[in-house]
């Protein structure tokens, strides 16, 4: 009897410190750029995605991803526009109509969506609705204000499920982040990659190429200059580097490739495309990544 009660207790402390320990891999997300703030089971996967609004048109948007114990948790956000623009994203009816099409029609995975309950505080529409998409239930979470959209998701969960409540219960309007280096407590893998099941399915899953801008050099709001490379002075190694750059959706270069030029010029040329600032650019009325080109033009001293 007493070795009995004895292995119980030595399970129920080990149940318990898995579970203080799960508790504890939560994430706050403050998203650079975004105006609010969400907790997330694990480090968050930031990616751009082809969000469907209706069987003709399409926008980009930055979703959030985290998957945890066959779960996966999503936020979609997008900026409010007008109606002559984008009538989905211009009022909340509209983008309700928009949401359900997107998670259950647009990529032809039988699914509902059906309406739970009202949550709206203040000038804050904020609706849940209960989700099923294919062999998954979750729930869905669509919020708008003033000046932004938001779609939350969790997949492989119901109402009930006390991970999806402090899910949404985290979610939280404010300023907007516009830390270039958040700190710990704001967690986001820019990479797209992470080492966890790929279950339950995106409920966006088309990636998002970014658009092409050719010469960007006059988009800069500030273009850093190369130092000349003493690498170079021994052969007086000059003329123009092209450096092949994508810019993300707030303006900062986050990948740089030299295509052209002086093997010896080339690093610095890099080094100085990631010293750059750029404008951000909107297509739809929503912030997209850019893919284009950087000439510098290294004079020998």
């Amino acid at each position: 009897m007493r070795l009995s009660k004895l292995i119980g207790l030595a399970l129920t402390l080990l149940i318990y410190s898995v579970s203080i320990h799960a508790q504890e891999q939560w994430k706050k997300i403050a998203p650079p750029g975004a105006s609010f703030t969400v907790t997330m089971p694990t480090v968050a996967q930031s990616v751009t995605r082809v969000v469907p609004l209706s069987a003709t048109r399409t926008v980009s948007a930055r979703v959030l991803y985290s998957v945890a114990h066959g779960r996966r948790y999503a936020i979609a956000s997008f900026v409010r526009t007008t109606d002559d623009r984008v009538p989905a994203l211009s009022n909340f009816p509209e983008f309700a109509t928009a949401m359900e099409w997107s998670l259950i029609s647009a990529e032809g995975t039988p699914g509902s969506l059906t309406f739970h309950q009202d949550l709206s505080e203040g000038s804050t529409i904020i609706k849940q609705y209960h989700l099923q998409l294919g062999e998954y239930k979750g729930v869905a979470r669509f919020i708008a204000t003033e000046t932004s959209l938001c779609a939350l998701v969790v997949l492989g969960a119901d109402a009930n499920d006390s991970d999806a409540r402090r899910f949404f219960t985290s979610f939280a309007l404010g300023k907007m982040n516009n830390d270039d280096e958040p700190d710990v407590t704001n967690v986001i893998n820019k990479s797209g990659g992470y080492s966890v099941q790929e279950l339950p399915p995106e409920p966006w899953p088309r990636k998002a190429a970014p658009i092409t801008g050719g010469v960007l050099n006059g988009k800069a709001l500030s273009l850093a200059k190369p130092a000349y490379p003493k690498a170079a002075r021994k052969n007086r190694d000059e003329g123009p580097v092209r450096v092949r750059i994508v810019i993300d959706e707030f303006g900062k270069v986050i990948s740089a490739e030299a295509i052209e030029g002086a093997e010896s010029l080339r690093e610095a040329a890099i080094e100085a495309a990631y010293k750059s600032v750029f404008t951000p650019t909107r297509l739809m009325g929503q912030p997209v990544k850019v893919s284009g080109v950087i000439v510098y033009n290294f004079v020998a001293p």
